[in-house]
């Protein structure tokens, strides 16, 4: 029966599309609006220095890796999003004491049980500060 063929073939088709990314996007009308992004600035650091950023609900810690460049990462475990721990001390790791997960101050694994790195944002240093965008 080709009616029944061209209805089957058609809610397949349409189907794979939805699994396959088809949908609400960024460009869809009913896709929920973005944030627009947002610049946090923090006082300027000493090299090897970590300092904790509170804005909302968002929890960073922000690096100065060396003379002109720093790192902000999510403080947010990616294995059961305990908190992380600053640094007792410069070039120390993020450690988190829910499970014993190790970041560097970049935000990568240095030990698991996580296996993802810490979400990162952009930051960069411009006069005597620090100028991280979220969002």
């Amino acid at each position: 029966m080709p009616g029944r063929r061209l209805f089957v073939s058609a809610v397949t088709s349409a189907l794979a599309g939805l699994r396959c990314g088809g949908g609400a996007g960024p460009t869809d009308p009913l896709a929920p609006p973005r944030p627009a992004p947002r610049t946090i600035a923090v006082p300027l650091m000493a090299v090897g220095e970590t300092v904790a950023v509170f804005d909302g609900d968002l929890l960073l810690a922000v690096t100065r890796l060396t003379a002109g460049t720093v790192a902000a990462v999510s403080r947010v475990c990616t294995h059961q999003g305990c908190t992380v721990l600053l640094p007792a001390a410069a070039a120390q790791t993020l450690d988190c004491p829910c499970h014993g997960s190790r970041f560097t101050t970049a935000g990568s694994v240095v030990q698991g049980p996580a296996t993802r790195a810490l979400a990162s944002y952009p930051a960069r240093i411009e006069g005597g500060q620090v100028l991280v965008t979220v969002g």
